[in-house]
């Protein structure tokens, strides 16, 4: 409400008078048939409860315009075109449950100032994040994993080389003498004046063996797992956004 400036206003508030009865509303006739007035306590209050709002928000006064009350509604409503979560199915008159669906430009026009196709994003399943300077407003961007490693996830080949055995195994094998009187063959027994001597075999000696293992290498792999796409511990809600 404006200032009073027609020469018959003071320019201190006068100091309010005591209050009468219980609060209530105006009447043409009461119940001593005699119609209500406000008097200047009620217009007072009024022009302060308006001007303090102004100046809480830094809008200036002027007396020649008459939008204050409608500047002061758009600096502290949220700004058309904005998505907004909502926790209900159902979005509340005059807004729109944001699925990628056309508008009506001309009977919506500040919407489509901000979507000037007449397509409101779809937002089910987004979120949204500030986008860095050299990208577009609105533009998608589809979900990566940042990048990373696995420790441990390198099989590198490897030449084990030649493996040896022990140089042992130095033998060698007797028999007894005697005659086969069965068979056609015998183990050979010379005799002297000492008595019998036994052929044995030849001795094998120490040796030892090697095997070439040469390069090898594993294949390793890593099990998938997770869900199809990044995700933060959330609630679910639809994006809403108001039209006019």
């Amino acid at each position: 409400m404006h200032f009073l400036n027609n020469g018959s206003q003071v320019e201190t508030v006068p100091a309010a008078k005591s209050r009468v009865g219980v609060a209530g509303y105006f009447s043409e006739s009461n119940e001593d048939n005699a119609p209500s007035y406000p008097g200047q306590d009620w217009f007072n209050a009024v022009i302060r409860e308006f001007q303090t709002a102004l100046t809480r928000y830094g809008v200036p006064f002027d007396p020649d315009n008459f939008d204050h009350l409608s500047r002061l509604i758009q600096l502290t409503a949220l700004p058309i075109g904005s998505p907004l979560p909502w926790m209900t199915d159902i979005a509340p008159e005059g807004w729109a449950i944001m699925k990628g669906q056309a508008f009506d430009t001309d009977l919506y026009p500040e919407t489509a100032a901000i979507y000037p196709g007449g397509i409101l994003p779809d937002m089910r399943g987004r979120g949204l994040i500030g986008k860095e300077d050299g990208e577009s407003v609105g533009s998608f961007a589809e979900g990566q994993v940042k990048e990373h490693g696995h420790p441990g996830s390198l099989v590198s080949s490897t030449d084990l080389g030649r493996r040896y055995t022990n140089t042992t195994g130095n033998h060698e094998h007797t028999n007894r003498g005697g005659h086969n009187f069965g068979g056609g063959h015998k183990v050979q027994e010379t005799v002297n004046s000492s008595g019998r001597n036994f052929s044995g075999t030849n001795a094998a000696g120490n040796h030892h063996h090697f095997t070439d293992m040469g390069p090898h290498a594993h294949i390793l792999s890593i099990a998938l797992f997770g869900a199809s796409k990044n995700t933060i511990d959330h609630l679910k809600c639809n994006w809403i956004v108001r039209l006019a």
